[in-house]
């Protein structure tokens, strides 16, 4: 049921107003996952906060700040990734009417209660937002962090894919630049016809495509992006240290020393 907050006191609207405007004034996701769950405990006076991605369909632990025995209590942060048709009744609730809704965790310890509310952007789901603190709690104050969270975050989500999109056409754009010199390279350094110059190339890496895992294949993808590792892992919502496995498979499979060679291998195939 919706919480009934009649006999909390008046929010205090300039500190939430405030917390909100810098989370508006995020401009990236390194600014986000600093800012986000940090000024929502400000904005809401919680003790603590979680903020959950749903990716695929499946609701992922991703930020939180605060005290964590609370949450925990209240199962706002999963050990794995849990599709949301799977997730407590609770949660589905909140995502399907996009309310504030709340319930007490702790009773006995002073009528500690949990809100969530869902992160929206338009009618996609993009997480869900854990608030742990007193009686004191206000569920439009919470709502009104989950919509400013929902907005600002896919505005990056938006302007990320807009990087991503105008780094494949750039190289593209190299690549097909470069291409009427190649054969002539080829003749010129080894006088013999194409077909037999094309056979001193190196492999063709992506002849080892198939070899990787679908994971390792949107690391590479992530690679070719130029993205780093704790990008990566930020991206797939891995840990940093399975990218960087997932890395060591794409060399092996490659046969490149390094990081860069494989890039450059796999790039140059691709263009």
């Amino acid at each position: 049921m919706r919480m009934n907050d009649s006999e909390s006191p008046p929010p205090a609207w300039e500190v939430v107003d405030e917390a909100l405007a810098r989370i508006r004034a995020c401009r990236g996701m390194p600014e986000f996952i600093d800012n986000a769950c940090e000024q929502v405990l400000v904005g809401c006076e919680a003790e603590s906060v979680a903020l959950g991605r749903i990716v695929d369909g499946a609701w992922v632990s991703w930020l939180r700040t605060g005290q964590l025995e609370p949450l925990h209590s209240c199962g706002a942060l999963p050990s794995h990734p849990i599709p949301v048709d799977d997730a407590s009744s609770w949660e589905q609730r909140v995502v399907r009417s996009r309310q504030t809704i709340g319930r007490a965790i702790a009773p006995a310890e002073g009528g500690r209660r949990v809100l969530v509310a869902a992160v929206m952007a338009g009618d996609e789901a993009l997480g869900l937002l854990h608030v742990v603190g007193g009686a004191h709690l206000v569920p439009q104050i919470v709502q009104s962090c989950a919509d400013t969270l929902g907005s600002v975050l896919a505005l990056i989500l938006v302007r990320q894919r807009a990087e991503e999109q105008s780094y494949v056409l750039t190289s593209l754009r190299s690549g097909l630049g470069e291409l009427p010199e190649r054969p002539i390279e080829l003749l010129a350094a080894s006088g013999t016809s194409p077909a037999r110059a094309s056979s001193a190339l190196p492999p063709d890496p992506l002849g080892q495509w198939h070899d990787l895992t679908a994971r390792q294949q949107e690391v590479l993808g992530l690679m070719l992006l130029g993205l780093s590792n704790p990008e990566i892992a930020e991206r797939l919502v891995l840990s940093v240290p399975t990218v960087k496995s997932h890395v060591r498979a794409v060399l092996r499979a490659s046969g490149a020393v390094n990081r860069s060679d494989a890039i450059a291998r796999f790039a140059r195939t691709r263009d």
